[in-house]
């Protein structure tokens, strides 16, 4: 082909194939590409454990009174009892320290419209609490926070920042951020354009002039792929500052981050099969006893303040691994003193209990064939003991320490329902002072029954519907009006407080 041609010819390839680039045309601007940042102390990561080098998601903290609140997606944090924020973390490192939440705020919303995958939440956002550490919130430490913006004005400008989630290949352990600009994506959302943002970005800020955050990563199109430049976020407006305000409102927690005595791990505390609770060594909170897997018997003494972050001053051991106690079926707190079933049906009351051991024993039943085969749950109520049989009755007990267990009333005939219990316990939660029994269905519903007595159980109060996650409440014991949880991945929880609701959760021992 001569020279005289290629004019033509180029100008019809330019008419045909506009999007192929010709020597001397300039490129369209197409959606930017996150890149390696410095890390911000308001920004961090987010984690389901204390460990930050496992982070799954993004969050950032937000002006507050007290400096204790963060910002993220309402999917990283929905249906979990503790996430863990690691600001400015990078490389595994945690240079402003590691902070439990004490309390998550999700909007009502989010629990009839949580698909964050194609049709989209209005409600993928979330404020955590996080408790003080060495009495100091995590505002006073990093220095540094975003104030709360609603309402903003679009297009605008902006900076996204993120983690990719642990373990991903393709991106390094530190925080990223894309330069791009924020549009309306119909009534609820916004949108902006950037490739290279992959899992764990969610929760990450939309930060306009540095210092205002207007969204997070969330809402919908979670399932794109990281090539993909759609990137999303639940606009901010009063329903995000309506919780909030919620947030800053609720009572901040107790204690300065400091758990007193500790207890151990996770991989411990899953040997842990009975639990239970009583004024045994007379101190300020409720001592407890834990009976192991191998046989052994531990006294946790209570602590020495009305601190619930700081339940327990110290353990001594009452029963050696291999003792006894092995056989050990139930046990149960009764006027300060301990019922325990044996695995050949025999049981026994301990009238005493101290840092010494167990003393004076009364044998209430010697062993038989009732107590070995149906006896299934046991706890105490004051003075008064319930037990669950395997055809699902429940009786009462009353009077232990002087009618043995002779006096005995039926609290609910042989039921298909009652069945389905998983752990009793008995505590003062609820009603007019009577002691409760808070139930563990094998559905995950947590049940308390208030003022249980010879009439029956009382008024019902359900805690929790049926859910997965509390199928996991391995052992629960009542801690006079707190409830103490050890969960099947070894986690031990504290809810102080309780009254018909959970308010808190204090994590005593981490998974």
């Amino acid at each position: 082909m001569s020279k005289l041609h290629w004019g033509p010819a180029v100008a019809l390839l330019a008419a045909l194939l506009p999007s192929i680039l010709l020597p001397g045309t300039a490129a369209a601007a197409g959606p930017r590409h996150t890149v390696i940042a410095a890390p911000r102390p308001e920004i961090g990561s987010l984690s389901d454990g204390a460990n930050p080098t496992s982070h799954g998601c993004s969050a950032s903290i937000v002006a507050s009174p007290k400096g204790n609140i963060i910002v993220t997606a309402a999917h990283c944090v929905a249906g979990k009892r503790n996430v863990f924020f690691t600001p400015g973390y990078h490389d595994g490192q945690a240079p402003y320290g590691t902070w439990q939440s004490a309390a998550i705020h999700i909007d009502p919303g989010w629990a009839t419209s949580s698909d964050v995958k194609v049709a989209g939440s209005p409600y993928d956002f979330a404020f955590v609490v996080l408790q003080p550490r060495n009495g100091k919130n995590v505002a006073e430490v990093t220095g540094a926070s975003l104030n709360l913006k609603t309402d903003a004005t679009l297009p605008v400008d902006l900076n996204v920042y993120g983690y990719p989630a642990s373990g991903n290949p393709k991106y390094q352990d530190k925080p990223y951020v894309c330069d791009s600009t924020a549009n309306r994506d119909g009534q609820y959302w916004e949108i902006l354009q950037c490739t290279g943002i992959p899992g764990g970005f969610s929760g990450g800020p939309w930060i306009v002039g540095g210092r205002d955050v207007i969204g997070v990563i969330g809402g919908k199109g979670q399932s794109l792929p990281d090539t993909d430049p759609r990137n999303y976020s639940v606009r901010f407006d009063s329903r995000v500052k309506a919780l909030y305000d919620k947030a800053v409102a609720a009572p901040v927690p107790p204690g300065n981050g400091n758990l007193g005595y500790p207890l151990g791990n996770g991989p411990l505390w899953k040997h842990a099969d009975l639990i239970t609770s009583g004024n045994f060594t007379g101190s300020t909170q409720l001592d407890m006893i834990v009976k192991w897997s191998d046989g052994e018997v531990t006294l946790y003494q209570g602590g020495s303040s009305t601190d619930p972050q700081k339940p327990f001053a110290g353990e001594t051991q009452l029963a050696a691994p291999k003792s006894t106690w092995s056989h050990a079926k139930g046990i149960a707190t009764v006027n300060n003193g301990v019922v325990v079933t044996w695995s050949d049906g025999e049981v026994t009351y301990y009238s005493t209990v101290t840092k010494s051991g167990f003393s004076g024993e009364v044998q209430l039943a010697a062993p038989n064939a009732l107590w070995r085969d149906h006896a299934s749950y046991i706890a105490g109520l004051g003075g008064d003991l319930v037990v669950v049989w395997n055809d699902g009755e429940t009786t009462l007990y009353q009077g232990i320490a002087a009618n043995g267990i002779r006096s005995e009333r039926q609290l609910v005939a042989p039921n298909s329902t009652w069945t389905h219990a998983q752990t009793i316990s008995g505590g003062n939660w609820v009603g007019s002072g009577t002691r409760d029994l808070l139930v563990r269905w094998s559905d995950g519903e947590f049940t308390i029954y208030g003022d249980v007595a010879t009439a029956g159980l009382g008024q019902e109060h359900r805690v929790q519907a049926p859910n997965d996650l509390w199928t996991h409440a391995t052992v629960t014991a009542g801690r006079g009006n707190a409830i103490i949880v050890r969960w099947s991945d070894g986690e031990v929880s504290l809810y102080p407080g309780v009254d018909g609701q959970l308010h808190r959760e204090i994590q005593l021992v981490v998974p």
